[in-house]
C-alpha cells in the first residue's frame, strides 16, 4: 500500500498543473488561483480514494470508478495496468471542471482510459459487461436517485464482486460540504438557518442526504450483504490533524471540535463509535450467494 501511495504522489507530481491551468483559465476568462484550487481538491480527493480502496485492488479484473471527476485516480490506475474504467455523467460538458477534465485527460495521450458519459442508473451488463470491483468516493450523495443507481450497479457487478463506496451519513446532522448542521428531514429548514451566504447552491440542490438506516434497508430488499467500516469519523477527524487541503475545506465547528478532543485525548475514543452514529460512512455491499 505504501509503494502505490508513492506511485500516486510522482503521477500527481508529473501532471503538468500550470500549463492545464493555464489553458482552462484562459478559455473561461476565471482567474488561475480558481481553477488551481480545484484541480488542488481532486489531486488530494485521489489520494483519499487510494485509502478507500487500496486494500481491494487487483489487476486479474475489472474496475468501475463511478463519480470519476476530473478521471486522475482512473489515469493513475490504468497507467499502473488496471483494467479500469470510469463513469462521469458530466463528461461532454462545457463548464469549467469539463474542460479540465478533458485538459487533463489530453495530457495523458499514452493512458486508453475508457470513459462512460452516462448516469450510473444507465448501466447494464448487455452493453458494459461485468465489473469485479465497483466503487465511488464522496459520489453517492450527488445521485439524485442513489437507489436506481445502485440497482444498475448490482446488475453489472459480478457475482463474486464487490462494491464499495464512501459517502456522508446523514443520520449524523452535520454536511461536510459546507462544514454545517444539517436535518436530513428539513433540508429547506437547514438551508435557511445554516447555509452560509453566498454558498453554492448547485451543491446543495443535488445532495440526496442519504443515510446508514437507508443503505442497511436497501442491501436486505436486494438480497446483498453488507459491512460498514468502523472507526471512520475517528479517521476523518485525524485527517483534519493532518491534511491541511482537507483541514482548509472544513474551517468552522467541525475543526474546532477536532481541535478539542485532541487536545483532551478523547479522539481516540472515537474508534469506537458504532458506523451508524458516524460520518462519513464507508461500505462494502456483495451479492448473497444463491444457496444462501
Amino acid at each position: 500500500m505504501h509503494e502505490r501511495q508513492e506511485k500516486l504522489e510522482r503521477f500527481l507530481s508529473e501532471l503538468p498543473v500550470d500549463a492545464v491551468v493555464q489553458q482552462t483559465a484562459r478559455q473561461f476568462g476565471k482567474p488561475e488561483t480558481e481553477v488551481a484550487s480545484l484541480l488542488q481538491t481532486f489531486s488530494n480527493e485521489a489520494r483519499v480514494t487510494l485509502d478507500v480502496v487500496g486494500g481491494h485492488l487487483s489487476t486479474k479484473g475489472r474496475l468501475l470508478e463511478v463519480g470519476a471527476g476530473l478521471c486522475l485516480f482512473s489515469l493513475f490506475l490504468k497507467q499502473e495496468g488496471f483494467n479500469i474504467t470510469a463513469l462521469e455523467p458530466a463528461l461532454g460538458g462545457f463548464g469549467v471542471f469539463d474542460v479540465l477534465r478533458r485538459s487533463i485527460i489530453e495530457h495523458y495521450p499514452g493512458i486508453d482510459l475508457q470513459v462512460l458519459a452516462i448516469p450510473a442508473a444507465e448501466l447494464n451488463a448487455e452493453t458494459h459487461g461485468h465489473f469485479d470491483l465497483i466503487f465511488s468516493n464522496n459520489v453517492v450523495e450527488h445521485i439524485p436517485d442513489w437507489q436506481e443507481a445502485f440497482r444498475a450497479m448490482l446488475c453489472v457487478l459480478r457475482e463474486n464482486g464487490m462494491m464499495l463506496h464512501a459517502c456522508p451519513n446523514y443520520s449524523v446532522p452535520y454536511d461536510p460540504h459546507y462544514g454545517v448542521p444539517v436535518l436530513r428531514r428539513l433540508p429547506r429548514l437547514s438551508r435557511r438557518l445554516f447555509l452560509p451566504a453566498g454558498g453554492d447552491m448547485e451543491i446543495w440542490q443535488s445532495l440526496n442526504f442519504i443515510c446508514h438506516r437507508q443503505v442497511r434497508c436497501f442491501a436486505a430488499a436486494h438480497d446483498c450483504s453488507i459491512v460498514f467500516k468502523k472507526g471512520q469519523v475517528h479517521q476523518a477527524l485525524v485527517r483534519l490533524k493532518t491534511d491541511d487541503i482537507f483541514r482548509q475545506r472544513h474551517q468552522g465547528m467541525v475543526t474546532k471540535v477536532a481541535d478539542v478532543l485532541d487536545a483532551t485525548g478523547l479522539l481516540r475514543l472515537l474508534r469506537y463509535l458504532p458506523p451508524a452514529m458516524a460520518t462519513p460512512m464507508t461500505f462494502e455491499m456483495r451479492h448473497l450467494p444463491q444457496n444462501a
